[in-house]
């Protein structure tokens, strides 16, 4: 990826302000912003924006005062912190000290929250669209590079030290006080290298992706107390968007999530535990006595009030913004989508509170899309290290062995985290039934078109498939598979032999017509590239003539667009 130096960032400041479609004018007011009607108010909004979820990955003094590695700058000024695709807003109650969209305050630490992933800006012909519960252009990894090499830099520079400590404690600090500063500084330095040698990324995510299933396993092995206790990331994913999933029976690109019982807070645990969620391994005993599980940093309850504001959301309808939808075309479109895509991606009521989902599961071997993030997490194995011996499921399972799938690792430490919390394990459990989930621990699941044997749910041959979601809203989610390997619909509905190898990603700017963003190549644009690991766009070749149906027309494949953009 083409990275900017620090020095150019101002210089390029309109440049780069273009492509991520805030302007200099706006970066502190809503004013500008066309926020699509999506059943959130403006209070649920900034809750989902800023709620505390746990996450500590910097004390949140040295993150306001840090500067920019190779210039005096803040590292948290807009014009730097855009250059990530991280979205500025302006100081509020909730965020007073004018943080971007999805970096919040945790006590005294900073950390990304689910905002951060998923909460969408895009622009055409100089409009500004918001679109919450959306993929977001956000590049995680290059986020947290640039605050390692801040933090480096810091260290290295005397004046550069000397600033940063009078910001932080101010122009009276004792001399123990300012070498406290220097230790800790120090070890957040020693803690970021770590997090960057175990979550290597020989695969670059890029804008709109994370490898978020191998960052979550690699934290549950990095608390086993086995040194070099990791698996390479090399299958990053699409950041998926959000509304309907709190509806939906499992979740997960894999499917590996139910969302019935205490599921969705499992699911929510886990992403906390794969942004900087602190944890501890060694069982509490409440009452000297009581096993009280594993405590952490981990907001259960802010958790809990996040999936219920989720579940309020609808989809974002076609922006009047955007030119008119052919209502001819898109009833042609019906009927092809009706032939094609309705078999996996189900029809449902957006607005429905009552909706509940059963997705589609495609195993690889069906739908032949790249098989590494369903492979890798059934596959990647880690030293169990102080989990040796204790069930699976914290206290219930079959034992684990020296060496494990990381995922059973994870799966005690998920479990050991709820058993800390259980007033809202028992409150995850009502909200699940308020959805219309069943009291069971894995309610049915389609597979290839059909209900797989109950017990093998959450099995090697069910976890090796990707799932299949409603399209409502999807005309925004572009790039599409589950990998982000395909930038736009028109591509998708292509033979996988005539689909664009490389593209160009960091443009805000939406293409209406083949629905997804405009390509093009800047100093600030991530090269994805198909041929690398886990990037493959191969498969899902509905309507090009295979899976025993007719291929699409050109008509029909611009007939069949125009569809996805009505609902």
């Amino acid at each position: 990826m083409k990275r900017i130096s620090s020095r150019s960032i101002l210089a390029l400041f309109l440049t780069f302000n273009t492509s991520l479609g805030i302007s200099a004018d706006n970066v502190n007011s809503h004013d500008n912003i066309i926020f699509l009607e999506q059943n959130w108010s403006a209070k649920e909004r900034d809750y989902f924006y800023y709620a505390d979820q746990g996450s500590r990955l910097l004390p949140y003094a040295y993150f306001l005062h840090l500067e920019q590695a190779d210039n005096q700058q803040l590292l948290r000024e807009n014009t730097n912190l855009m250059h990530f695709g991280l979205i500025p807003n302006a100081a509020n109650k909730q965020n007073p000290d004018g943080l971007p969209i999805g970096l919040a305050r945790s006590d005294d630490f900073m950390g990304p929250t689910c905002a951060a992933c998923h909460t969408q800006q895009i622009t055409y012909k100089n409009k500004t669209l918001r679109i919450d519960g959306g993929q977001a252009m956000f590049d995680l990894p290059l986020f947290i590079g640039a605050i390692t090499d801040s933090i480096q830099a810091t260290l290295a520079d005397k004046d550069k030290l000397n600033r940063f400590q009078k910001s932080v404690l101010g122009n009276d600090a004792t001399t123990r006080e300012i070498t406290n500063l220097k230790n800790t500084l120090s070890d957040q330095y020693k803690q970021r290298k770590k997090y960057a040698v175990r979550n290597h990324a020989d695969t670059p995510t890029g804008f709109t992706r994370l490898d978020a299933f191998g960052a979550i396993l690699n934290k549950a092995l990095s608390v086993t107390g086995i040194k070099d206790n990791y698996n390479p990331l090399n299958a990053p994913t699409s950041i998926p968007y959000i509304w309907d999933t709190p509806q939906h029976d499992y979740v997960e690109w894999n499917g590996s999530q139910a969302n019935s019982s205490v599921g969705a807070l499992a699911r929510n645990i886990g992403e906390v535990i794969g942004v900087f969620g602190d944890i501890e391994t060694e069982t509490t005993k409440w009452l000297g006595f009581f096993d009280g599980g594993y405590p952490s940093s981990i907001q259960t309850s802010e958790l809990r009030k996040l999936e219920n504001t989720v579940s309020k959301l609808h989809s974002p309808l076609w922006p009047k913004e955007f030119p008119e939808i052919n209502q001819q075309l898109a009833k042609q479109g019906r009927g092809l989508y009706e032939q094609h895509c309705v078999q996996c991606h189900l029809d449902i009521n957006r607005t429905d509170p009552k909706r509940y989902i059963q997705v589609r599961m495609s195993t690889i071997n069906e739908i032949k899309t790249d098989p590494a993030m369903a492979t890798n997490a059934i596959r990647y194995k880690g030293k169990s290290g102080k989990f040796t011996d204790k069930p699976r499921y914290y206290f219930v399972g079959d034992p684990l062995p020296k060496e494990a799938p990381a995922i059973h690792i994870t799966n005690n430490v998920m479990v050991g985290i709820i058993k800390n919390n259980p007033l809202q394990a028992y409150l995850a459990k009502r909200d699940a039934k308020q959805l219309g989930h069943p009291d069971v621990t894995h309610p049915p699941k389609y597979v290839d078109g059909a209900i797989i044997e109950h017990g093998k749910e959450v099995s090697d041959e069910a976890l090796l498939a990707y799932k299949a979601r409603p399209l409502n809203g999807a005309w925004s989610s572009a790039p599409y598979l589950h990998n982000g390997a395909i930038p736009n619909m028109y591509q998708l509905l292509l033979p996988a032999k005539e689909r664009i190898k490389q593209f160009s990603l960091g443009s805000r700017e939406y293409d209406p017509t083949k629905l997804g963003y405009v390509s093009e190549s800047t100093e600030n644009s991530f090269l994805f590239d198909t041929a690398l690991v886990g990037n493959s766009n191969s498969g899902h070749e509905y309507g090009t003539g295979y899976y025993g149906k007719p291929a699409l027309s050109e008509t029909e494949r611009w007939a069949l667009i125009e569809y996805l953009k009505t609902f």
